[in-house]
């Protein structure tokens, strides 16, 4: 399974987060307690949570701590298939294994904001 996170500000791009099915129960059961664990919706909650927690905190040491970037909910993908372009090629890959599976977080960027559009001089004054 995999969860996405797009993001704009200064930066435009996405954070997905690909899990094994084996590391979901151990993920939601860490997160939500151990009742709660075997339900794949709050597995997947669990998943799009940790998407939050991460772009949260990788796009202001990639960009500053003083910019505004406006995350979107994230969006599920059901056997990991994410919709992508032709041109996408993350630029950073982070996988580890995890109890006996795996986790993979991929970082895209698909560009910079202009100085000159109204949500880039907003950002800039804030």
């Amino acid at each position: 399974m995999a969860v996405s996170v797009e993001f704009r500000g200064p930066l435009i791009g996405r954070l997905v987060v690909r899990a094994s099915s084996v590391v979901l129960p151990a993920l939601a059961a860490n997160m939500l307690g151990a009742d709660q664990s075997r339900h794949l919706p709050l597995q997947r909650d669990a998943l799009g949570e940790i998407a939050n927690v991460i772009c949260g905190n990788v796009l202001p040491l990639i960009a500053g701590s003083d910019v505004i970037f406006n995350l979107a909910a994230p969006l599920v993908h059901e056997g990991g298939a994410l919709p992508s372009r032709d041109r996408d090629e993350p630029s950073a890959r982070v996988e580890i294994g995890v109890e006996e599976g795996r986790v993979e977080t991929l970082l895209y960027l698909f560009g910079e904001r202009h100085a000159d559009t109204p949500s880039a001089q907003a950002v800039a004054a804030a």
